[in-house]
């Protein structure tokens, strides 16, 4: 593999990026930063020439950012028990505060309403950003939190499964989902017809809701961070393997069926997150020493776009210890494409964040 790379433009934050989000307009990025500010940028290709703008915000670090109900800014809740929504072009907007409490997860729908999690409280807020009754309880604290695609459904996961509540309907009853273990990231087909969970024991779980059908996909290396869907629902892209593992969902579902194993890491490396083309049969996939890839899902090759990041010296904090030792290069902590699936961003632990464009791959690739 060339030692090069397909990088249209890199900026260095000198801050440790922890996740990275595209507005629902698909033309707006937010980068947030392990000192609790944000970086703006346009999620065009415009992105080369632009210098990222500030955003002072948590008073200790964003724990979920999402694109928010607007569909031009995000949703962001920190350690700090606040909940911001933020406007690219504006000042960030307090919608909560509870002092000494982590807002863990956020989440929006595109029908205007938004929710956050705090331990095993679920709060909702309708379109006004007025809250809808009471906070929501479940038997533990909450793992994730994701709308259904049409915004009617809400999910929660926890320990021993998933709970479904209705958004429209008052003192509805709600719909248990039960599986042993901790429950953790959420992803809805994009039907709205099947739920999966990422599990705290490297593995998913799933219910279709036709038949109430489970789905378990076990034998992952690491914890399921990141997961995505292509454009039409076809394949479930997923972390957590050596390979970017993707799970059929053609032809009645992955039951029975293997993956389609893209990439392969080798010497150790991880894939830590994925990022579905959201026109193409195409996966973005970023490792645990920097390397991301590009892999077609019709059997053309892989291409490398970006190398790994040489191993780096690490202090260490314990009294007495070596001054130093080596770490893996830095690894990839978030990955995102725009809307129009003409740029992909790579936000490094390292504080540097990455933008290619198909402009560039195709020069890379004309040179590889």
């Amino acid at each position: 593999m060339s030692s090069s790379s397909a990088i249209a433009r890199s900026w260095n934050l000198n801050v440790p990026v922890t996740s990275l989000a595209v507005n629902r307009n698909g033309d707006a990025l937010a980068v947030a930063l392990g000192d609790g500010s944000l970086r703006l940028l346009p999620a065009t290709s415009h992105a080369v020439e632009a210098a990222p703008r500030e955003v002072k915000l948590h008073d200790g670090v964003s724990l979920s950012l999402q694109p928010d109900a607007d569909a031009q800014g995000f949703l962001s809740g920190g350690d700090d028990g606040r909940v911001f929504i933020i406007d690219p072009a504006g000042a960030p907007t307090l919608i909560a505060e509870h002092k000494d409490q982590w807002i863990d997860h956020v989440a929006s729908s595109a029908e205007g309403l938004r929710a956050y999690a705090i331990g095993k409280n679920l709060h909702v807020l309708d379109e006004e950003g007025k809250l809808q009754g009471a906070p929501l309880s479940h038997p533990s604290s909450l793992g994730g939190l994701q709308f259904s695609p049409n915004g009617k459904r809400l999910a929660a996961s926890h320990y021993g499964g998933a709970t479904l509540w209705w958004m429209n309907a008052k003192d509805s009853v709600p719909v248990k989902l039960e599986w042993k273990g901790s429950h953790l990231g959420l992803i809805w087909h994009p039907d709205g017809k099947i739920l999966l969970s990422s599990m705290q024991d490297a593995a998913l779980h799933g219910w279709r809701f036709a038949d109430m059908k489970e789905m378990s996909m076990e034998g992952y290396a690491a914890k399921i961070h990141s997961t995505g869907f292509t454009a039409r629902g076809r394949y479930l892209a997923t972390s957590g393997a050596p390979q970017v593992v993707c799970w059929p969902f053609v032809g009645g579902g992955p039951w029975g069926k293997p993956p389609v194993m893209l990439g392969g890491g080798g010497e150790g490396r991880l894939v830590t997150r994925v990022a579905a083309h959201p026109k193409d049969e195409l996966v973005a996939a970023g490792y645990d020493d920097g390397m991301i890839i590009l892999g077609p899902l019709d059997g053309r090759m892989e291409m490398l776009i970006h190398p790994p990041v040489g191993a780096v010296a690490v202090a260490t904090a314990q009294a007495g210890a070596e001054p130093s030792r080596l770490k893996k290069g830095a690894a990839v902590v978030g990955l995102v494409w725009n809307g129009a699936g003409d740029c992909l961003f790579a936000g490094l632990e390292n504080g540097q964040l990455l933008l290619f464009t198909i402009a560039s791959v195709s020069r890379f690739a004309a040179h590889a």
